[in-house]
């Protein structure tokens, strides 16, 4: 029986780590944005990628205000976006990604009362379908499309 694994590499797809949080079940894992690390947690019901608006200037995003509000899990609200960045999963990389940046105080509220670390944002819907991802629960994996 071929693995997963086997057949994904070589149609092309290289393999990253990731994590599931033992109490939340969040798929968690390490990315940076314009050379600078975070922790994010991998969103599948999250259709934009988007990182703390408290860490924008770390990230090194240029933002402005989106002209509509978007729905999220607290509610609406009116995000910054910010075009042409870097995301880079290990050997994979994207050099030419849209981000918002909002204001994630409510995940990480929660997240802390879990006993969870924070996060500094999510890769969402657009991640998954640019990178192709295909993730591996029981192998603790996401395979992406070079």
């Amino acid at each position: 029986m071929t693995s997963l694994k086997k057949i994904l590499v070589s149609q092309g797809y290289i393999q990253h780590n990731i994590r599931l949080a033992p109490k939340s079940g969040h798929i968690v894992t390490k990315a940076m944005i314009n050379g600078h690390m975070g922790r994010f947690i991998i969103d599948t019901g999250a259709s934009a990628t988007c990182v703390n608006q408290e860490l924008y200037k770390e990230f090194q995003l240029e933002t402005e205000f989106m002209e509509r509000q978007i729905g999220t899990a607290s509610g609406s609200l009116r995000p910054r976006i910010s075009h042409k960045n870097t995301l880079e999963l290990g050997d994979w990389t994207d050099e030419d990604v849209t981000l918002l940046s909002m204001d994630m105080s409510y995940i990480n509220n929660a997240l802390k009362a879990e006993g969870m670390n924070s996060i500094q944002g999510l890769l969402g819907a657009d991640f998954l379908i640019t990178a192709k991802a295909v993730i591996d629960y029981k192998g603790k994996k996401m395979y992406l499309k070079k």
